[in-house]
């Protein structure tokens, strides 16, 4: 069954959508930079069990299942691990099976020692996941626009609003003309690879605008589609020899369309970290005592890294006590010497 949709009504519908799962992610950090990392699903039980999680799991973290006794749709699934360092997560995340191993992830937690203070940094990086790279969104996507679009500005007014209204507006052109140059350029290099000389590769060129129409309708299953649709353009059934000598670089843009849809249909999740101590640096909107946390959504990570940073500092009190008393010490010896 073909998905017979409007790409960008798509990209719009998953962008507004709200999820029936509402996902934290807490990470508690100790003292000696272990830390106890806990993700919590709330919903109704036919979606807290669905697979995909932005973090991975499995039967080494405890899972604890609460059900909602007041007649809701607010069960409430747990799971939680305690970690020696954030190269023991960031190496879990390396091997996940979902479409996340798409995306490269990694999570530090630095511990640097002085005398009287220690200091803890979190850093947690998730890196640009955008499959096409045939043309910069730089070229489309302001600074600003990338701020509104992951969140790391946000919506005090109407006026703001509108701005990121614009700023999806814009993203949607991108991906559009993005998703077209790379099924013409596909096109072109397997109607040269054909070898047949009354085939100009040249000739995809002319059916550009008609191209981005039907990526535009998206009523394919597969870019090999794009092939017959030229060999019916160029009412020449020899270009459908494309999809046996060639598919290879369709495939790998089904591939790249894959993710993208999969990154659009991200549930929007919350990610908190509590350190201990006091926070001297983060990059956090919404820090509140020694907690700081950030809201990730689809287009976070799409065009950018998305970095979640959070710095304390910690006392070490046992310095302060043998400080003190090297001091009293020595103020005593003074005294005594001062009275001979």
């Amino acid at each position: 069954m073909k998905k017979e949709i409007f790409l960008i009504s798509f990209i719009i519908s998953l962008l507004v959508l709200s999820s029936c799962r509402e996902i934290s992610v807490t990470t508690v950090i100790n003292k000696d930079g272990s830390f106890l990392r806990t993700i919590k699903i709330t919903g109704d039980s036919s979606s807290i069990y669905n697979a995909t999680l932005p973090y991975p799991v499995d039967d080494t973290w405890k899972m604890e299942f609460l059900n909602d006794t007041t007649g809701g749709k607010n069960d409430v699934l747990i799971y939680t691990k305690l970690f020696k360092t954030g190269e023991q997560l960031s190496e879990e995340l390396s091997r996940d099976t979902s479409w996340w191993r798409h995306v490269k992830r990694t999570i530090s937690i630095e511990k640097k020692s002085g005398f009287f203070y220690s200091y803890l940094k979190y850093k947690e990086t998730i890196f640009a996941a955008n499959p096409f790279d045939s043309i910069d969104f730089k070229n489309y996507l302001s600074q600003d626009d990338i701020l509104w679009l992951s969140g790391k500005k946000l919506a005090l007014n109407s006026s703001d609003s509108a701005m990121i209204k614009q700023a999806e507006d814009t993203a949607e052109v991108y991906l559009q003309h993005a998703l077209t140059v790379e099924i013409v350029a596909a096109l072109k290099q397997s109607v040269e690879q054909l070898n047949q000389p009354e085939l100009d590769p040249a000739l995809v060129d002319l059916y550009k605008d008609s191209i981005a129409e039907k990526v535009n309708r998206w009523d394919v299953n597969s870019t090999l589609e794009f092939v017959d649709y030229l060999a019916r353009l160029e009412n020449n059934s020899n270009l459908e020899l494309i999809k046996e000598s060639n598919p290879a670089p369709f495939q790998k843009l089904d591939q790249k369309i894959t993710v993208l849809f999969e990154i659009l249909q991200l549930e929007d999740f919350n990610v908190s970290v509590e350190l201990p101590g006091l926070i001297t640096e983060t990059n956090s909107l919404s820090p509140v005592g020694n907690r700081v946390s950030w809201n990730v959504n689809n287009m976070s990570f799409l065009f950018e890294k998305f970095q979640m940073t959070a710095e304390s500092r910690v006392v070490n009190v046992w310095m302060f006590v043998i400080g003190g008393i090297i001091l009293l010490s020595f103020i005593f010896l003074t005294v005594i010497k001062s009275r001979k």
